[in-house]
């Protein structure tokens, strides 16, 4: 009889991850030194990509932010900057692989880069933007619509971010999947980073099925500390049993 109690009672396990092996790859992180809002120095790139390293990531894909009048970065400084880190990497005996692209912001210097074919895709030819927090811009439809038509594959960063697509339907996200972009989920919406409401969205994109990739965003090392609370998230593991997640792909 007491034995049936204490089942009853008995909380169940936390779900636990051992690391991020099952993801491998962070395909959206600030880690060049200098060029953005991300790291800062080339001692803070080290102890972000250390981490990384030991948490079971195989390989990072950073993405500096491209912004014309905030981040006016290009593809010569990004790549520079990638290989100056890198070399940075290998004097400090870390060889993780660091290849680059970039966060896109969509705005009229985004649609003249891809006019100009000056873009830096990644995997199969994927490329990430993001849009304004504040509105919805009026031809996110027309510039996914030119991506595909140029060969890209655009993914969409962060979406659980952006309260003017957010309803309980999940409406607007499946319309934007439908246009032809993917859906990238940050890590840390799962653990409260960006606030309960992000974290709710992220936890119902997962269940409906929509999240595509997974990335970190990591900007500085005093975010370091989700990841722990992340090996705990059963949204996250839910997400992983899914195997929906593409991140594996750019391992190759």
């Amino acid at each position: 009889m007491f034995s049936i109690f204490k089942n009853i009672f008995q909380s169940k396990p936390k779900a636990v991850l051992k690391d991020f092996s099952d993801i491998a790859v962070d395909m959206h992180s600030h880690l060049i030194p200098g060029i953005d809002d991300g790291s800062q120095s080339n001692e803070q790139s080290l102890e972000m990509i250390k981490r990384l390293d030991e948490l079971g990531f195989k390989r990072l894909i950073t993405t500096p932010h491209i912004m014309s009048g905030g981040y006016d970065n290009n593809t010569l400084i990004i790549q520079e900057g990638r290989d100056k880190i890198n070399s940075y990497l290998s004097n400090n005996s870390l060889n993780i692989e660091i290849d680059c692209s970039s966060e896109y912001y969509l705005d009229g210097h985004f649609e003249d880069l891809i006019k100009k074919n000056d873009l830096m895709p990644f995997g199969n030819n994927y490329i990430l933007f993001e849009l304004s927090y504040m509105f919805r811009p009026s031809n996110m439809e027309n510039v996914i619509f030119e991506l595909s038509l140029e060969g890209y594959r655009p993914i969409l960063a962060h979406p659980e971010r952006y309260n003017f697509l957010a309803d309980k339907s999940l409406k607007e996200y499946r319309k934007i999947k439908e246009q032809g972009a993917l859906l990238q989920l940050n890590l840390f919406s799962l653990v409260g980073g960006y606030g309960p409401r992000a974290k709710a969205i992220a936890e119902d994109l997962i269940k409906e099925g929509l999240v595509d990739f997974v990335g970190s965003d990591l900007h500085k090392p005093a975010q370091l500390g989700y990841f722990e609370k992340l090996l705990e998230s059963q949204a996250l593991m839910n997400l992983i049993e899914q195997s929906n997640l593409k991140n594996k792909e750019l391992l190759a």
